[in-house]
């Protein structure tokens, strides 16, 4: 660049170096740009970078030098020596605002330059362009290799991917083999259970008649003891045969027989008839807990429509407010105390399975106990009949209580929340007068437990099942009539202020591996295991009130 041109190229073109002739230049018409390159070898300069950089022989140099020397100006590109190399000058894309651009005035200096080139991968310089060749074939051969590299990556991680993929389907097919195996087994359980549930049926229904048949043999020698007796110690009498003391004896031992079954049979109707009295003075107590909800709802929505302050703080509030209501009302109706709670988790998620009794009084005081006590509101699963009630979606929104599907209640998990679930449902309340625990397929509970890998927390009440009472009288007949309608149609009564003490368990961890079945069983017998260690056998309703008593007095 000559050093006394300080001039700018129009718009859109390229200015010569050379002979300061303007090339019109666009990035999508360039035919002018190489037409002069062709004929006009030289550096070009276009605002403000050097676009292109070519050979120059030794001809058309002289030939620029003696034009440049008849108009008297003088060029740096001068050499010193005639040559017919060929100079070879080196690409520039510095800024021309900023730098100037030196040619080399020795074409010692020039030559040294073209001989250098550079890699465009790595930006080495070499003096000989067959090493460049062997650093771009070594290049070439890298690539090469991180591609093969890269290849066998790939492979090896589709290859895993489809071991992954036979691993699952292989877990699947034992996990499947294993229900099935673990439901036959389930199948021959039961009708063992049947089996061995008739036998002491039979068995009992034979020790009552030998029972029966020891005492009628006992009356016919007495009676023929004493007629023996008689006969030897007074005079026959006229007209008295040895028949007619048979006849005698037989209608004897006819009526004790029909004495001891209307003996029976009078202690059975005086059972029911004593039950059906309970039932006639106590058929209001179920009523009172569905009046304490109504209660319940009413103080709810005063608070939702008539608190100034938000709508989560106001419910928040009134749900403290219910809360104590109830634990007042169990502590000062059924004395509950609560054993183990902290086995409930004050934050995280679990899921609560209780015993279900008759009515739900407990399981209502252990909710405000852990509201009471944590803030926690659990999530209740109800049987779909709960909206059969009056006002159900008041207490589905207020008490969050639902039928939950699977998918809802494994939701509820994942957000840390506590789930409760009675998993004998309403046949357990209605039908369960031993206090066995029996939840035939129920196993969507611990479906979610092994989704979520939340533990399971056992609840027993120990006397729930004298609190409030099922007609036992009839049963078969309230238990068709259940099977028939799935309506809760059985007599309840009761609401006696007995002590309540409700048990928590231990939680039961899900394992790797375990099925939904083999965890259910886990928690049932933890839940029979709870039930037999402390509720007492043959424990009445007269009993539990005395039990009451003693503990006031």
């Amino acid at each position: 660049m000559d050093p006394q041109w300080n001039g700018a190229p129009p718009s859109g073109s390229l200015t010569c170096m050379l002979c300061r002739g303007s090339v019109p230049y666009a990035r999508n018409e360039t035919q002018h740009f190489r037409s002069h390159l062709q004929h006009h070898h030289g550096v070009f300069y276009h605002h403000e970078g050097l676009l292109s950089v070519n050979v120059l022989s030794k001809d058309y140099l002289r030939r620029i030098v003696q034009e440049y020397e008849r108009s008297g100006d003088k060029s740096e590109l001068v050499g010193e020596e005639d040559s017919q190399d060929v100079v070879e000058l080196e690409e520039t894309t510095e800024n021309a605002s900023n730098s100037s651009v030196i040619l080399p005035t020795r074409k010692k200096e020039i030559i040294e330059e073209a001989k250098v080139h550079n890699c465009r991968s790595c930006n080495a310089k070499f003096g000989k362009l067959g090493d460049l060749i062997e650093h771009v074939n070594e290049h070439t051969a890298d690539d090469k290799r991180e591609q093969e590299k890269i290849e066998m990556n790939r492979q090896t991680l589709e290859n895993e991917r489809r071991r992954l993929i036979e691993d699952k389907r292989v877990i699947k097919q034992r996990k499947e083999i294993e229900k099935k195996r673990l439901e036959g087994e389930k199948l021959k359980m039961q009708r063992e259970i049947q089996i061995k549930r008739q036998e002491e049926l039979s068995h009992t229904d034979e020790v009552a008649n030998s029972e029966e048949n020891m005492k009628m043999d006992v009356d016919k020698r007495n009676v023929t003891n004493e007629t023996n007796a008689r006969n030897r110690t007074e005079p026959r009498k006229e007209g008295l045969t040895f028949d007619s003391t048979e006849k005698i004896h037989l209608t004897k031992s006819l009526l004790n027989c029909s004495k001891t079954r209307a003996t029976s049979l009078l202690k059975h109707c005086k059972s029911a008839l004593l039950e059906i009295l309970l039932w006639y003075f106590t058929w209001l107590g179920p009523f009172n807990l569905l009046l304490l909800l109504y209660v319940n709802i009413l103080m709810c929505l005063f608070f939702e429509f008539f608190s100034e302050e938000a709508e989560t703080k106001a419910m928040k509030k009134a749900f403290s407010m219910v809360a104590k209501m109830w634990s007042s009302y169990t502590s000062f109706w059924h004395g509950q105390t609560y054993v183990g709670m902290d086995n409930i988790p004050r934050e995280g998620p679990a899921v609560i399975v209780w015993y279900h009794g008759p009515m739900p009084v407990d399981y209502l005081g252990l909710i405000a106990e852990v509201f009471n006590r944590d803030g926690r509101v659990i999530n209740s699963v109800v049987d779909r009949c709960l909206s059969n009630v009056p006002g159900s979606g008041y207490i589905k929104k207020y008490f969050k209580c639902d039928a939950f599907s699977k998918v809802q209640c494994a939701g509820l998990l994942e957000s840390g929340q506590l789930v409760g679930i009675a998993p004998g449902g309403s046949r357990e309340a209605l039908f369960d007068a031993s206090y066995d625990v029996y939840w035939g397929k129920r196993v969507g509970f611990a479906k979610v437990a092994l989704l979520t890998s939340t533990p399971i927390i056992p609840i027993f009440t120990e006397n729930i099942r004298e609190a409030y009472c099922t007609m036992s009288t009839a049963r078969k007949l309230w238990s068709t009539l259940f099977e028939m309608t799935k309506l809760s149609i059985v007599p309840i009564y009761g609401g006696f202020p007995v002590k309540l003490t409700t048990h928590v368990g231990t939680p039961i961890t899900p394992h790797k591996g375990e099925t939904a079945d083999m965890l259910k069983q886990r928690v049932q017998m933890a839940m029979q295991e709870l039930v037999n260690a402390n509720q007492k056998k043959g424990q009445t309703i007269k009993s539990a009130l005395i039990e009451r008593y003693e503990t006031f007095v």
